[in-house]
Protein backbone atom coordinates (compact mmCIF):
# COMPACT_ATOMS: atom_id res chain seq x y z
CA UNK A 1 0.00 0.00 0.00
CA UNK A 2 3.04 2.22 0.79
CA UNK A 3 4.50 1.30 -2.54
CA UNK A 4 1.26 2.75 -4.19
CA UNK A 5 0.80 5.54 -2.90
CA UNK A 6 4.54 6.25 -3.75
CA UNK A 7 3.60 5.38 -7.29
CA UNK A 8 0.87 7.17 -7.23
CA UNK A 9 2.48 10.33 -6.39
CA UNK A 10 5.57 9.98 -8.56
CA UNK A 11 2.67 9.60 -11.17
CA UNK A 12 0.71 12.78 -9.89
CA UNK A 13 4.01 14.87 -10.22
CA UNK A 14 4.77 13.84 -13.43
CA UNK A 15 1.36 14.85 -14.55
CA UNK A 16 1.38 18.07 -13.33
CA UNK A 17 5.06 19.07 -14.71
CA UNK A 18 3.73 17.72 -17.94
CA UNK A 19 0.67 20.43 -17.79
CA UNK A 20 3.23 22.77 -16.38
CA UNK A 21 5.14 22.43 -19.39
CA UNK A 22 2.20 22.51 -21.64
CA UNK A 23 1.16 25.64 -20.31
CA UNK A 24 4.24 27.41 -20.73
CA UNK A 25 4.27 26.55 -24.34
CA UNK A 26 1.08 27.96 -24.38
CA UNK A 27 2.97 31.12 -22.85
CA UNK A 28 5.93 31.58 -24.45
CA UNK A 29 4.19 31.04 -28.14
CA UNK A 30 2.27 33.96 -27.00
CA UNK A 31 5.57 35.70 -26.08
CA UNK A 32 6.63 35.38 -29.43
CA UNK A 33 3.69 36.43 -30.61
CA UNK A 34 4.14 39.68 -29.07
CA UNK A 35 7.51 39.90 -29.55
CA UNK A 36 6.90 39.43 -32.96
CA UNK A 37 4.25 42.38 -33.23
CA UNK A 38 7.03 44.32 -31.26
CA UNK A 39 8.94 44.21 -34.10
CA UNK A 40 6.00 45.75 -36.59
CA UNK A 41 5.44 48.43 -34.33
CA UNK A 42 9.24 49.39 -34.16
CA UNK A 43 9.66 49.17 -38.27
CA UNK A 44 6.69 51.07 -38.44
CA UNK A 45 8.21 53.43 -36.15
CA UNK A 46 11.83 53.23 -38.10
CA UNK A 47 9.61 54.24 -41.65
CA UNK A 48 8.09 57.50 -40.53
CA UNK A 49 11.81 58.88 -39.70
CA UNK A 50 11.54 59.66 -43.35
CA UNK A 51 9.51 61.68 -43.32
CA UNK A 52 10.53 63.40 -39.86
CA UNK A 53 14.02 63.64 -41.27
CA UNK A 54 12.41 65.66 -44.54
CA UNK A 55 10.69 67.83 -42.60
CA UNK A 56 13.19 68.78 -40.40
CA UNK A 57 16.30 69.71 -43.36
CA UNK A 58 13.35 71.69 -45.03
CA UNK A 59 13.12 73.73 -41.85
CA UNK A 60 16.59 74.23 -41.42
CA UNK A 61 17.07 75.49 -45.04
CA UNK A 62 14.67 77.82 -44.90
CA UNK A 63 15.89 79.02 -41.30
CA UNK A 64 18.99 79.31 -42.36
CA UNK A 65 18.44 80.82 -45.73
CA UNK A 66 20.37 84.54 -45.70
CA UNK A 67 17.44 85.73 -48.40
CA UNK A 68 13.60 83.21 -47.27
CA UNK A 69 12.39 86.07 -49.13
CA UNK A 70 13.40 84.87 -52.68
CA UNK A 71 14.07 81.59 -51.92
CA UNK A 72 12.50 78.25 -53.36
CA UNK A 73 10.29 76.02 -51.25
CA UNK A 74 12.73 73.72 -50.27
CA UNK A 75 12.75 69.48 -51.18
CA UNK A 76 15.14 67.69 -49.49
CA UNK A 77 15.74 64.39 -50.80
CA UNK A 78 16.84 62.57 -47.69
CA UNK A 79 17.99 58.99 -46.93
CA UNK A 80 15.51 56.64 -47.71
CA UNK A 81 15.25 52.83 -46.34
CA UNK A 82 12.12 52.42 -47.31
CA UNK A 83 13.11 49.09 -49.22
CA UNK A 84 14.50 47.82 -46.08
CA UNK A 85 11.94 48.20 -43.73
CA UNK A 86 9.31 46.21 -46.21
CA UNK A 87 11.19 43.41 -46.46
CA UNK A 88 12.19 43.26 -42.68
CA UNK A 89 8.41 44.16 -41.77
CA UNK A 90 6.94 41.03 -44.26
CA UNK A 91 9.62 39.16 -42.24
CA UNK A 92 8.75 40.00 -38.87
CA UNK A 93 5.02 39.58 -40.15
CA UNK A 94 5.69 36.03 -41.41
CA UNK A 95 7.00 35.45 -37.73
CA UNK A 96 4.10 36.70 -36.28
CA UNK A 97 2.67 34.87 -38.08
CA UNK A 98 4.61 31.14 -37.79
CA UNK A 99 3.88 31.88 -33.63
CA UNK A 100 -0.07 32.52 -34.32
CA UNK A 101 -0.03 29.09 -35.81
CA UNK A 102 1.77 27.42 -32.81
CA UNK A 103 -0.23 29.55 -30.36
CA UNK A 104 -3.13 26.96 -31.82
CA UNK A 105 -0.97 24.06 -30.75
CA UNK A 106 -1.94 21.64 -27.60
CA UNK A 107 -1.39 18.44 -26.82
CA UNK A 108 -5.20 17.18 -28.22
CA UNK A 109 -4.62 19.28 -31.39
CA UNK A 110 -0.89 19.12 -32.21
CA UNK A 111 -1.67 16.50 -34.69
CA UNK A 112 -4.05 18.88 -36.58
CA UNK A 113 -2.42 21.84 -36.50
CA UNK A 114 0.87 21.10 -37.45
CA UNK A 115 1.20 21.32 -41.47
CA UNK A 116 -0.37 24.90 -40.58
CA UNK A 117 2.39 25.37 -38.14
CA UNK A 118 5.08 23.75 -40.33
CA UNK A 119 3.89 25.89 -43.39
CA UNK A 120 3.59 29.58 -41.11
CA UNK A 121 7.61 28.37 -40.10
CA UNK A 122 8.51 27.58 -43.41
CA UNK A 123 7.30 31.09 -44.86
CA UNK A 124 8.88 33.04 -42.15
CA UNK A 125 12.27 30.94 -43.02
CA UNK A 126 11.70 32.25 -46.54
CA UNK A 127 11.32 35.95 -45.92
CA UNK A 128 14.42 35.92 -44.20
CA UNK A 129 16.31 33.76 -47.26
CA UNK A 130 15.02 36.66 -49.91
CA UNK A 131 16.12 39.44 -48.28
CA UNK A 132 18.07 41.66 -50.60
CA UNK A 133 20.52 42.49 -48.74
CA UNK A 134 20.79 39.96 -46.36
CA UNK A 135 24.20 40.31 -43.98
CA UNK A 136 26.21 37.36 -44.49
CA UNK A 137 26.43 36.34 -40.59
CA UNK A 138 22.78 35.25 -41.14
CA UNK A 139 23.17 33.50 -44.46
CA UNK A 140 25.66 31.90 -43.00
CA UNK A 141 22.94 29.89 -40.51
CA UNK A 142 20.37 29.35 -42.79
CA UNK A 143 21.51 25.98 -44.23
CA UNK A 144 21.11 24.54 -40.63
CA UNK A 145 17.52 25.96 -40.05
CA UNK A 146 16.75 24.65 -43.49
CA UNK A 147 17.36 21.53 -42.60
CA UNK A 148 15.13 21.18 -39.61
CA UNK A 149 12.25 22.80 -41.03
CA UNK A 150 12.66 20.31 -43.86
CA UNK A 151 12.71 16.63 -41.50
CA UNK A 152 9.49 18.61 -39.76
CA UNK A 153 8.05 18.48 -42.91
CA UNK A 154 9.10 15.51 -44.11
CA UNK A 155 7.98 13.73 -40.59
CA UNK A 156 4.48 16.10 -41.23
CA UNK A 157 4.39 17.07 -37.42
CA UNK A 158 7.06 19.05 -34.89
CA UNK A 159 8.36 16.96 -31.63
CA UNK A 160 11.10 19.54 -31.10
CA UNK A 161 9.34 22.61 -31.99
CA UNK A 162 10.55 25.21 -29.60
CA UNK A 163 14.33 23.96 -30.60
CA UNK A 164 13.51 24.53 -34.31
CA UNK A 165 11.54 28.22 -32.33
CA UNK A 166 14.98 28.52 -30.77
CA UNK A 167 16.87 28.58 -34.25
CA UNK A 168 14.44 30.26 -36.21
CA UNK A 169 14.46 33.09 -33.51
CA UNK A 170 17.89 32.96 -33.31
CA UNK A 171 18.46 33.85 -36.73
CA UNK A 172 16.23 36.72 -36.28
CA UNK A 173 18.91 37.96 -33.59
CA UNK A 174 21.46 37.97 -35.98
CA UNK A 175 20.01 40.13 -38.57
CA UNK A 176 19.02 42.53 -35.66
CA UNK A 177 21.73 43.13 -34.48
CA UNK A 178 24.06 43.46 -37.64
CA UNK A 179 20.30 46.01 -38.66
CA UNK A 180 20.79 47.90 -35.44
CA UNK A 181 23.82 49.13 -35.74
CA UNK A 182 22.58 51.13 -39.06
CA UNK A 183 19.68 51.84 -37.71
CA UNK A 184 21.52 53.62 -34.79
CA UNK A 185 23.24 55.99 -37.46
CA UNK A 186 20.56 56.50 -39.11
CA UNK A 187 18.57 58.16 -36.25
CA UNK A 188 21.74 59.59 -34.98
CA UNK A 189 22.07 61.32 -38.46
CA UNK A 190 18.45 62.66 -38.30
CA UNK A 191 18.61 64.23 -34.88
CA UNK A 192 22.17 65.23 -34.45
CA UNK A 193 22.01 66.92 -38.07
CA UNK A 194 18.32 68.69 -37.32
CA UNK A 195 20.34 69.71 -33.86
CA UNK A 196 23.16 71.22 -35.90
CA UNK A 197 21.34 73.41 -38.01
CA UNK A 198 19.33 74.35 -35.64
CA UNK A 199 22.38 75.59 -33.88
CA UNK A 200 23.70 77.70 -36.91
CA UNK A 201 20.01 79.35 -37.55
CA UNK A 202 21.60 83.61 -37.35
CA UNK A 203 20.41 84.90 -33.86
CA UNK A 204 19.22 87.55 -35.22
CA UNK A 205 16.54 85.73 -36.99
CA UNK A 206 14.90 85.02 -33.01
CA UNK A 207 11.80 86.76 -31.64
CA UNK A 208 13.65 87.51 -28.41
CA UNK A 209 10.17 88.83 -26.80
CA UNK A 210 8.27 85.60 -27.51
CA UNK A 211 11.28 83.46 -25.99
CA UNK A 212 11.44 85.41 -23.04
CA UNK A 213 7.34 85.28 -22.13
CA UNK A 214 7.23 81.66 -22.97
CA UNK A 215 10.62 81.00 -20.89
CA UNK A 216 10.05 80.55 -16.67
CA UNK A 217 13.91 81.85 -16.70
CA UNK A 218 14.26 84.95 -14.76
CA UNK A 219 17.09 86.60 -17.18
CA UNK A 220 16.60 89.70 -19.33
CA UNK A 221 19.50 89.03 -21.31
CA UNK A 222 18.58 88.35 -25.29
CA UNK A 223 21.90 86.16 -25.90
CA UNK A 224 21.25 84.29 -22.44
CA UNK A 225 17.87 83.78 -23.40
CA UNK A 226 18.46 82.24 -27.25
CA UNK A 227 20.95 80.30 -25.70
CA UNK A 228 18.43 78.91 -22.87
CA UNK A 229 16.08 77.93 -25.61
CA UNK A 230 18.96 76.15 -27.46
CA UNK A 231 19.56 74.24 -24.57
CA UNK A 232 15.97 73.46 -24.62
CA UNK A 233 15.76 72.46 -27.70
CA UNK A 234 18.41 70.73 -27.92
CA UNK A 235 17.36 68.88 -24.99
CA UNK A 236 14.38 68.00 -26.48
CA UNK A 237 15.83 66.67 -29.68
CA UNK A 238 18.49 64.40 -27.55
CA UNK A 239 15.66 62.96 -25.77
CA UNK A 240 13.36 62.17 -29.17
CA UNK A 241 16.36 60.42 -30.57
CA UNK A 242 17.01 58.80 -26.91
CA UNK A 243 13.46 57.30 -26.79
CA UNK A 244 13.32 55.91 -29.74
CA UNK A 245 16.71 54.25 -29.55
CA UNK A 246 15.66 52.64 -26.23
CA UNK A 247 12.81 51.09 -27.63
CA UNK A 248 15.13 49.69 -30.26
CA UNK A 249 17.19 48.34 -26.94
CA UNK A 250 13.95 47.11 -25.23
CA UNK A 251 13.02 44.74 -28.29
CA UNK A 252 16.54 43.63 -28.91
CA UNK A 253 16.27 42.55 -25.18
CA UNK A 254 12.91 40.85 -25.59
CA UNK A 255 13.97 38.97 -28.75
CA UNK A 256 16.90 37.67 -26.67
CA UNK A 257 15.06 36.64 -23.99
CA UNK A 258 12.12 34.81 -26.23
CA UNK A 259 15.12 32.94 -27.65
CA UNK A 260 16.20 32.05 -24.36
CA UNK A 261 12.77 31.08 -23.35
CA UNK A 262 12.88 28.34 -26.53
CA UNK A 263 16.25 26.83 -25.78
CA UNK A 264 15.45 26.12 -22.39
CA UNK A 265 11.92 24.56 -23.30
CA UNK A 266 13.68 22.31 -25.70
CA UNK A 267 16.04 20.51 -22.92
CA UNK A 268 14.96 17.57 -21.85
CA UNK A 269 14.45 18.87 -18.22
CA UNK A 270 13.16 22.88 -18.30
CA UNK A 271 14.08 24.73 -15.51
CA UNK A 272 10.33 26.17 -15.49
CA UNK A 273 10.94 28.64 -13.01
CA UNK A 274 13.50 29.88 -15.29
CA UNK A 275 11.06 30.18 -18.11
CA UNK A 276 8.94 31.90 -16.23
CA UNK A 277 11.11 34.49 -15.04
CA UNK A 278 12.28 35.35 -18.90
CA UNK A 279 8.55 35.24 -19.43
CA UNK A 280 8.33 37.71 -17.22
CA UNK A 281 11.07 39.82 -18.05
CA UNK A 282 9.91 39.74 -21.93
CA UNK A 283 6.23 41.31 -20.79
CA UNK A 284 8.09 44.20 -18.62
CA UNK A 285 10.21 44.87 -21.83
CA UNK A 286 7.15 45.12 -24.18
CA UNK A 287 5.69 47.35 -22.04
CA UNK A 288 8.37 49.84 -21.40
CA UNK A 289 8.63 53.17 -23.79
Amino acid sequence: MKNLFKLFFILLLTSCASMKSIELGEKATKAGAEVSQKALDIYSLLSQQVYIDKSQQDKVKVLTDPNPSEMVLPDTKVQDFSEQFASRTEAYRSLLNTYTAFTLLTDSKYGAKTREAVISLQESYNSIEKLPDLPSAVSSKLPEVAKMITQAIQVKRIKVHNEILFRLTSLYITLWEEDRKAWDRYIDGIYDHYLTGLNSVDPQKYNVKKISSASKEPYNDDSILILLYRLEKRDEIVRQKNDIKRQLDNFGKALMELNQIHIEMSKTKTDISGVINKLKTVDQLLKLE
